[in-house]
């Protein structure tokens, strides 16, 4: 399932506390750019691979990031969501990014 730039740009201005996006498989770089504009935790269940420009968008999201399920990450996607402020999957977000970046 892909999110439509449209209604990400919508869910990007949420104002709850966390925003459950389960089963979505697809994320343009331009849906990461606006969800990373929630400002509570965000969930983005069954995502197998973010771009690099996706990654870096999200890297500035401000609450918790969910990925799980992502299998497929760059060097360079993983570089920047290390420099999440928050916490990724409930791990310190550098510690976690050295999981892909070790497979690359």
């Amino acid at each position: 399932t892909k999110l439509s730039d449209t209604a990400a740009e919508f869910l990007g201005k949420h104002k709850g506390d966390t925003l459950f996006l389960e089963g979505l498989t697809k994320l343009s770089d331009a849906a990461a750019e606006s969800l990373s504009k929630h400002k509570g935790d965000l969930y983005l269940y069954g995502l197998t691979k973010l771009s690099d420009a996706a990654a870096n968008s999200l890297s500035k999201h401000k609450g918790k990031l969910y990925l799980y399920g992502l299998t497929e990450l760059s060097y360079a996607a993983a570089e920047s969501l290390s420099k999440h402020k928050g916490k990724i999957n409930d791990e310190d977000p550098e510690e976690w990014a050295e999981k892909f970046k070790g497979n690359q």
